[in-house]
């Protein structure tokens, strides 16, 4: 039967040691019951780990600070890895249209899957198997583009405005407008909480959801003022998604420690329906 892998949110720079992660974790009791099949693990996961860094770096020219999420299905045939091709999807989270990053995952299948298939046809040996699966040895490490490291936070702008930098994108923010009170709403398909945001009368303003990224634990958080005010909040939480769950409360006080950008309010009603279609059940 089909399983589905999912990395979840994780910056570009850290998607092949998260894929073979997950891939391994799903995998566990199969490893244990013959050590052998952790070769076939870091195999299979090399091979998808591959293709997707043509598609990131060679096609859409991705920085390791840029966020993605890779979802697939695969079965596990004779012993064997197999991907599911047809089923994978790659959300990637920059200003390239859904309909370009489609485009480059079919391209790449075409032109090197079968050149990847033949590159990892075999499994590593067992030492560099264990090797791979415990992270030390790097692969499709992602640089970042134009030399250094981005700094994350934001600067002070002239006029005492704020710049305040999110995924690429920079607004100077003179008032955010901050939910009086959040409501869990249900979780999505992978089991992290959404929320919904209201305002100080109770009215529905937006939507928030807490997911893992890299380490850590993200918010995602849309809101949309009665005045038609836009807003995005994303940034990492200390805490973990359960505490929110529990206490809605905690994620409105730690919202306001996320940096913040305005946007238009045609993208921030598409966020919002993209996070509500997540819910699960």
């Amino acid at each position: 039967m089909p399983r589905e892998l999912s990395t979840g949110l994780v910056i570009a720079g850290a998607y092949a040691n998260k894929l073979r992660r997950t891939l391994f974790a799903q995998l566990r009791d199969m490893v244990k019951a013959n050590r052998e099949f952790a070769r076939e693990v870091a195999r299979a996961s090399g091979e998808i780990n591959r293709l997707l860094y043509i598609i990131l770096v060679e096609k859409l020219h991705a920085d390791k600070g840029d966020v993605v999420r890779v979802r697939v299905q695969y079965d596990v045939v004779d012993g064997r890895i197999v991907w599911d091709y047809d089923t994978l999807r790659l959300e990637f989270f920059r200003r390239v249209p859904d309909e370009e990053v489609a485009e480059k995952v079919r391209e790449t299948i075409r032109e090197y899957l079968e050149q990847v298939k033949q590159e990892y046809a075999e499994a590593p040996s067992q030492e560099e198997a264990e090797r791979i699966l415990r992270g030390e040895k790097k692969e499709f490490v992602i640089e970042e583009r134009g030399g250094g490291e981005k700094e994350a936070g934001g600067e002070e702008a002239a006029g005492g405005e704020k710049t305040i930098e999110i995924m690429g994108e920079t607004q100077p923010i003179r008032r955010v407008v901050f939910p009086a009170s959040a409501e869990h709403i249900g979780d999505t398909y992978e089991g992290y909480p959404l929320f919904k945001l209201l305002d100080e009368k109770g009215e529905n303003i937006g939507v928030a959801v807490v997911e893992p990224l890299g380490e850590g634990y993200v918010v995602d958080a849309i809101v949309v003022t009665r005045e038609g005010e836009s807003f995005r909040f994303y940034g990492y939480v200390s805490r973990d998604p359960g505490e929110y769950r529990s206490n809605p409360g905690l994620l409105v006080e730690d919202l306001r420690k996320v940096r913040a950008t305005r946007i238009e309010a045609e993208k921030a009603a598409e966020l919002i329906k993209s996070k509500l279609s997540l819910v699960s059940g």
